[in-house]
């Protein structure tokens, strides 16, 4: 991304400063990642599993800049410009216990997993034998005609 390098600084400038209340990793994995979403209060950034993610731990999503412009996105994202205002202001959002009461409900758009079980048991109800079949026409044959 356009200017990471700086916020990369910024953010582990700020870890070291406060080890008390924050940890910064290059990369936690997913499992890892997804294992820590539930001790989180909120995700904050431009990355897609706030998006595709983060909903399912009904926790909120600041989704700052445009990258995820198009998407589709779950009540718990708040939508902010890249300025220290507006980051500001979504994180009262955040925090406010109106929004936190909406996170209960929070149901990912993305859906919530067992999507290939699912697939599985409709294939398993379709009638599949006659699509397996193909007819053969021999083109010489069929030329003569």
């Amino acid at each position: 991304d356009t200017n990471s390098r700086i916020i990369n600084v910024m953010i582990d400038r700020f870890a070291s400063e406060n080890p008390d209340r924050s940890v910064c990793f290059t990369s936690m994995g997913q499992l890892r990642y997804l294992s820590a979403l539930q001790f989180m209060d909120g995700v904050v950034g431009n990355s897609s599993s706030g998006l595709t993610e983060a909903p399912s731990f009904k926790i909120g999503t600041i989704n700052i800049g445009d990258r995820q412009k198009g998407r589709i996105k779950a009540h718990s994202v708040i939508d902010c410009e890249p300025t220290k205002q507006d980051i500001k202001c979504a994180l009262m959002t955040l925090y406010s216990s109106s929004f936190q009461e909406k996170l209960i409900d929070t149901d990912n758009p993305y859906g919530n997993g067992g999507a290939a079980q699912r697939v599985v048991a409709v294939l398993r109800k379709a009638a599949l034998h006659g699509l397996l079949k193909k007819s053969f026409y021999n083109i010489n044959q069929a030329q003569k005609k």
